[in-house]
C-alpha cells in the first residue's frame, strides 16, 4: 500500500501510537532541536517549527482524527490510480499458479467471439447506427447558421479559499511561517485560478508581516530548481492535458497545487521559483483548479507604500 509522509513521520511514531507514546517522542525531539539549544541555526528552527505542528495536530483528538481521514484519502487514491494501470483481461491471463500467460488471451476470447454471431450483429448494427448519425450530423452542420465567437476565457471575482492553519502545514500542504507555532505569524492568503494557464502577477507586499521566506510543507528545503515538490503524489497521469505556470512577472517563488475538481483531491505540487515558468505536462483529461501561494511574505516600507490587494480570480474556458 503507498504511503504518504505525515504528522507520525515528523515525530517518528507509528499511526497507531497512544498519547502518551505521542507526548514523549515529541519532549524528545523538542529537546534535540529547541531553539534555545540551537542558536541561529535556520534548519533547527525550521524543524521545531513541524514538530510543533504535527504535535498539536495530533495531540487533539479532533484534528487528529481529520488527520487520519486525510491520510486514507491520499493513499487510497494514489493506490487507486496505480490499480487502474493494470492490463485488460487481466484475470483471464493468468494461468495455473496466477503466473501470466498473454497467449490466454486468445485462447480463451477471441475463438468464442467469432463463433458467436449475435456478436458480429451487434458490430454490424453499432457501424450503421453511427454512419447514420455523422450523415445527420453533416445535414445538420450545412443548414444551421454560423454564431457569433464567445470570448476564450470569461473572469469574475470569487471569494479567495480558505487558508490553510499555520500550526497544520501537512493537513493541506501549503507553505507556512518558519518561527514557532505559539509565535507564528498568520499565513498570507492561498489564491485560485480554474484555466489551463496560470499567469501569476507582481506580488502585492503584505504590509502587516516581516519579509520572510516560509517552509516548505514537507519540512525539507525548497528545490534548487522549479519542479514537483518531494513527498506528494503525482496523480492523473495522462497525456491529454498540460498546464503552463507562468510565474515571470513575480519577485516570488510560489507553491502551486493542481485541484482535481471532480474528485476533490490535489494531483500535483510545484514549485516555480520567481521570474521563471514550468509546465505541468502529462495531465489526464479533466476539471481542473489551480492554486497558489506566494513563498517569500512581507514587504520593505517603500513597498507598502503602494498597496493592493492581491488577486484572486476564476476563469472558464
Amino acid at each position: 500500500m503507498a504511503r504518504i509522509h505525515t504528522h507520525y513521520d515528523n515525530l517518528k511514531v507509528s499511526r497507531k501510537a497512544p498519547q502518551e507514546v505521542i507526548r514523549a517522542a515529541y519532549k524528545a525531539l523538542s529537546q534535540k532541536y529547541h531553539p534555545d539549544k540551537n542558536p541561529h541555526d535556520e534548519k533547527a528552527a525550521r524543524i521545531m517549527a513541524i514538530l510543533n505542528s504535527a504535535y498539536g495536530t495530533l495531540a487533539d483528538p479532533v484534528r487528529r482524527h481529520e488527520h487520519d481521514e486525510w491520510i486514507a484519502a491520499e493513499e487510497w487514491e494514489i493506490d487507486w490510480l496505480e490499480s487502474t494501470r493494470a492490463d485488460d483481461g487481466r484475470e483471464l491471463a493468468h494461468g495455473e499458479g496466477g503466473q501470466w500467460r498473454p497467449e490466454l488471451i486468445d485462447d480463451a476470447v477471441t475463438p468464442r467471439l467469432r463463433r458467436n454471431p449475435l456478436w458480429w450483429l451487434s458490430l454490424a448494427l453499432c457501424l450503421a447506427l453511427g454512419c447514420a448519425a455523422g450523415v445527420l450530423l453533416m445535414i445538420q452542420l450545412k443548414v444551421a447558421p454560423v454564431p457569433a465567437l464567445a470570448p476564450v476565457v470569461s473572469v469574475a471575482a470569487v471569494a479567495p479559499p480558505p487558508v490553510v492553519p499555520v500550526d497544520d502545514p501537512l493537513h493541506d500542504g501549503w507553505a507556512v511561517s518558519q518561527a514557532p507555532v505559539p509565535d507564528a505569524a498568520r499565513s498570507p492568503e492561498v489564491l485560485t485560478l480554474g484555466i489551463t494557464e496560470l499567469v501569476i502577477p507582481k506580488r502585492a507586499p503584505d504590509c502587516d508581516m516581516a519579509l520572510t521566506m516560509l517552509a516548505s510543507p514537507n519540512g525539507e528545503a525548497w528545490p534548487a530548481q522549479s519542479g514537483y515538490v518531494d513527498g506528494f503524489p503525482v496523480g492523473n497521469q495522462g497525456k491529454e492535458m498540460q498546464i503552463v505556470l507562468d510565474n515571470g512577472a513575480n519577485s516570488s517563488p510560489v507553491l502551486v497545487k493542481v485541484y482535481d475538481l471532480e474528485r476533490r483531491s490535489n494531483v500535483r505540487h510545484v514549485f516555480v521559483l520567481a521570474n521563471q515558468s514550468m509546465t505541468v505536462e502529462n495531465l489526464a483529461a479533466g476539471r481542473y483548479e489551480v492554486r497558489y501561494q506566494n513563498i517569500a511574505v512581507g514587504g520593505s516600507k517603500e513597498e507598502c507604500l503602494v498597496r493592493r490587494a492581491p488577486a484572486v480570480v476564476r476563469a472558464e474556458p
